[in-house]
């Protein structure tokens, strides 16, 4: 238990030099058109260059920072460097890519949070539609007032908003009603459900209802050819996974998408 104790007060001393040193990165894992396969987004994630341990992801980090309250942090830390990422790419006139960024419950929950977001963004040029932020269903349950005024606060700016991990709650329609949805995304654990019958019919009727209520449907997890034909069956607009890319950094994601706008892939 000391040993724990003081490997966790080591780590969060690395955490918040590495905040201070910007040593946590942009990754950009790419969303693809379910029809075309053409790239069309991306989620942005989060890598740490430790200058010690090499590249670490986000397990290994991200529960210590919630714990030290410092996830806020590097939540708005992460949206400066998608927001960078888009006024970039708009620069150089891709003007067809969307990135998606994915707050804690903490962050979503504090009242300025849609007030340091828009400050953020002033700071960048890019069409606004072109971001948006990912809400969680366990976010929606906590603070629900002041994450929905939240919410309200970025839409009026001209973001989207994406449920995220949709799946690992039960309250769809609720959380609709909650929440003015752009977009769903649908959980992998639900995507790795799609050869079973039960599973099929459930993501078949979510992929009929978000249409009918305009909402775009996401996909998550793809591993498999078959998973994507079975996405590309049901309607699904959009598909993210192994099967088609891993996260990317941030040089390498823009030069993929400067290899595709010149036809290259």
């Amino acid at each position: 238990m000391d040993y724990a104790y003081e490997e966790e007060k080591k780590l969060l001393a690395d955490i918040k030099r590495g905040l201070a040193e910007k040593e946590f990165q942009l990754y950009i894992q790419f969303y693809v058109n379910a029809k075309t396969k053409r790239i069309v987004g991306g989620e942005a994630l989060a890598r740490w260059k430790h200058p010690q341990r090499g590249l670490l992801f986000p397990g290994s980090f991200i529960p210590l920072m919630e714990k030290a309250d410092l996830i806020s942090q590097l939540d708005y830390d992460l949206l400066r460097q998608a927001c960078k990422f888009l006024e970039q790419i708009h620069q150089i006139r891709i003007d067809n890519f969307f990135i998606s960024c994915n707050f804690s419950s903490k962050t979503l929950s504090k009242v300025d949070f849609a007030d340091k977001c828009q400050e953020i963004l002033e700071s960048y040029e890019f069409t606004r539609k072109h971001l948006v932020f990912q809400i969680t269903e366990k976010a929606l349950d906590k603070n629900p007032t002041i994450v929905e005024n939240n919410i309200q606060k970025i839409k009026s700016i001209g973001a989207r908003i994406a449920l995220d991990d949709f799946g690992e709650g039960i309250t769809f329609l609720v959380d609709i009603q909650k929440c003015p949805l752009d977009i769903l995304e649908l959980d992998k654990r639900l995507i790795d459900l799609l050869d079973t019958d039960a599973g099929n019919l459930v993501i078949d009727v979510i992929v009929e209802t978000g249409h009918t209520l305009g909402i775009t449907i996401l996909a998550e997890g793809a591993e498999s050819l078959r998973q994507v034909q079975l996405l590309q069956e049901m309607g699904c607009d959009i598909i993210q996974g192994f099967y088609f890319y891993h996260p990317l950094p941030y040089r390498e994601a823009i030069n993929r998408l400067l290899a595709q706008t010149l036809g290259a892939g």
